[in-house]
């Protein structure tokens, strides 16, 4: 029996193709650019704010942020806007939408 196997071979993709489409895949690209927001914290505010920075952490959107200074804590929010569209900068896309500093 003759089986024609030059179709199978028509539809082939490279890795580096297959790669792209799982990464392009819209779940794992917005995971992709949670974990950059997150990395992008001591970026963003500087090694003065990284140092004081206890956890930071993503959930549904909002990014969770706890600080050992207060007095940072409240400058901070004064300027909660501008820092979360820098961390979406860095983070390739609008995936922060709130911003939490304890």
């Amino acid at each position: 029996m003759y089986r024609d196997d030059r179709n199978r071979y028509n539809n082939t993709k490279s890795l580096q193709e297959i790669l792209s489409d799982i990464v392009d895949s819209p779940a794992l690209s917005r995971g992709i650019k949670e974990s950059r927001a997150i990395q992008a914290w001591p970026k963003v505010l500087g090694p003065s704010v990284a140092r004081i920075t206890t956890q930071v952490k993503f959930y549904k959107g909002v990014l969770y942020v706890n600080l050992n200074s207060s007095i940072i804590r409240s400058e901070l929010l004064m300027h909660k806007t501008k820092i979360i569209e820098s961390l979406n900068r860095e983070a390739g896309g609008n995936v922060v939408y709130d911003l939490v500093i304890r």
